[in-house]
C-alpha cells in the first residue's frame, strides 16, 4: 500500500521528467485540474485520453491524479456545464477531488520520449529529431535590467514575486559605483515587476526590459529520423510496427517500385506537418490526410498509418516505469479502458 505524496511534490517530479518548457507554444500542458490543498496522491492513472470510461475506471480504482497524454482542456473555457461531454468530465474530476495533468508535446519533444519509443520499432542508428525543440534556459521569458544605487532595498521589494534576481556592481563613466539588478521573470509576472519597482521608494536610475529568445536544445524536438542498420521491405517494416505497437492491422501506402527501406522518419500522433518534406524512405505516424499521403508516396516515401493514439499509447508503459522510480510512494496504473476510437471492422 502506497503512503502517498503531496500533489505539489508529485507535479514537481513529473515536470522534471518532462519539462513544460519543451511544449509547443500552442499546447496546453501541466496541471489542468488542481484540487484544494491538502491533496495527497496515492494513485496515479496514466491514459492517452481522458474519456468517460477512463474516468469511471479512475473512480472505481480511487485514483487521485489522472495523467492524460492529451489535454482534456485545450482551448479557453468560459463556462463548465453538463451540455458537453468534456465539461462533464472536468466537473466530475473536481467533484471527486481528482487532479488532472497533461504532458502532451513535452513527451513528444523530450529525449527518450514518445518519438524515441516509436522509432524503437526498428533497428536504427543515428537517431535525431526531425525538428529541434527550443527553450529558454530556466524557463524565463523576460529579463528586466534595473540600474540602481539601492540594490538591497530593491531585492527586498521583489522578493515576494516569482522571479529570479542576479545583481552585479558596475562603475559608471563618472566613476560612480552602482548595481545592475537583473530580474528574470515570465510574461505573466512582467507587469508585477514594473509595478513593484514604480511603487517602491527605491532609487532607480534606468530600467530596461529584454525579451529572451529561445535556443535549440540538443537531442530534443518533434519527430525522429534514423537510418536502418539493415534495409527492410515494406512488408517487413509493417510487421515490425505491428509487433512494436501490438496491433493486428495498420495501413500501408507503398511507393511505386516497392524498393527496400533504408531510412525512416516517425512522428507520434498526427505527423504530416512534421514529416512533410523529410527525405526518408518510410513515414510512420498515426494519421495523415488523403492528399498528404498521395504527396508523400509520389514524392518517394512509403507511409504506414496506425491511427492517432495507437502511436502513443504503448509509450505509457515506459512512462510508468520511469515515474515509478521517482515516485516510490505512489501507486501508478495504466488505464485498461483507454483505446483509440477507431477500429478496423
Amino acid at each position: 500500500m502506497s503512503s502517498g505524496m503531496e500533489l505539489g511534490s508529485v507535479v514537481k517530479i513529473i515536470k522534471q521528467h518532462a519539462p513544460t518548457s519543451l511544449a509547443e507554444s500552442w499546447d496546453n500542458v501541466g496541471l489542468l485540474v488542481e484540487p484544494s490543498s491538502p491533496h495527497t496522491v496515492n494513485t496515479i492513472m496514466l491514459t492517452n485520453d481522458l474519456t468517460p470510461p477512463v474516468l469511471e475506471e479512475s473512480l472505481e480504482k480511487k485514483v487521485d491524479l489522472i495523467l492524460s497524454y492529451h489535454p482534456p482542456i485545450f482551448s479557453a473555457v468560459k463556462r463548465l456545464s453538463q451540455g458537453k461531454w468534456k465539461d462533464r468530465l472536468i466537473i466530475k474530476c473536481i467533484e471527486n477531488r481528482i487532479a488532472v495533468y497533461s504532458p502532451h508535446t513535452c513527451y513528444d519533444a523530450k529525449a527518450g520520449g514518445v518519438n524515441d519509443w516509436l522509432i524503437g520499432a526498428f533497428d536504427t542508428s543515428n537517431v535525431v529529431p526531425v525538428t529541434n525543440a527550443e527553450e529558454i534556459p530556466g524557463g524565463y521569458s523576460h529579463k528586466v535590467n534595473i540600474l540602481t544605487k539601492d540594490s538591497t532595498n530593491l531585492q527586498s521589494v521583489l522578493s515576494s514575486l516569482a522571479v529570479k534576481q542576479v545583481s552585479s556592481p558596475i562603475t559608471t563613466s563618472s566613476g560612480e559605483v552602482m548595481t545592475v539588478c537583473s530580474v528574470l521573470c515570465n510574461k505573466c509576472t512582467l507587469s508585477e515587476v514594473f509595478k513593484a519597482v514604480e511603487g517602491s521608494d527605491c532609487e532607480v536610475d534606468t530600467i530596461e526590459n529584454v525579451k529572451l529568445e529561445k535556443i535549440p536544445v540538443s537531442g530534443y524536438g518533434s519527430g525522429r529520423y534514423a537510418t536502418l542498420k539493415q534495409p527492410l521491405t515494406p512488408q517487413e517494416a509493417v510487421d515490425a510496427v505491428k509487433k512494436h505497437l501490438n496491433l493486428l492491422h495498420v495501413r500501408l501506402a507503398a511507393k511505386p517500385g516497392n524498393k527496400y527501406i533504408k531510412s525512416v522518419a516517425v512522428c507520434a500522433g498526427s505527423g504530416s506537418s512534421v514529416l512533410r518534406g523529410v527525405n526518408a524512405d518510410l513515414y510512420l505516424t498515426g494519421e495523415m490526410s488523403h492528399h498528404e499521403v498521395l504527396d508523400a508516396v509520389y514524392s518517394g516515401a512509403n507511409v504506414i498509418l496506425c491511427d492517432h493514439s495507437n502511436t502513443e499509447r504503448g509509450y505509457l508503459k515506459q512512462v510508468k516505469q520511469e515515474l515509478s522510480e521517482k515516485l516510490k510512494d505512489v501507486n501508478i496504473l495504466i488505464s485498461e479502458t483507454d483505446m483509440d476510437p477507431l477500429v478496423i471492422v
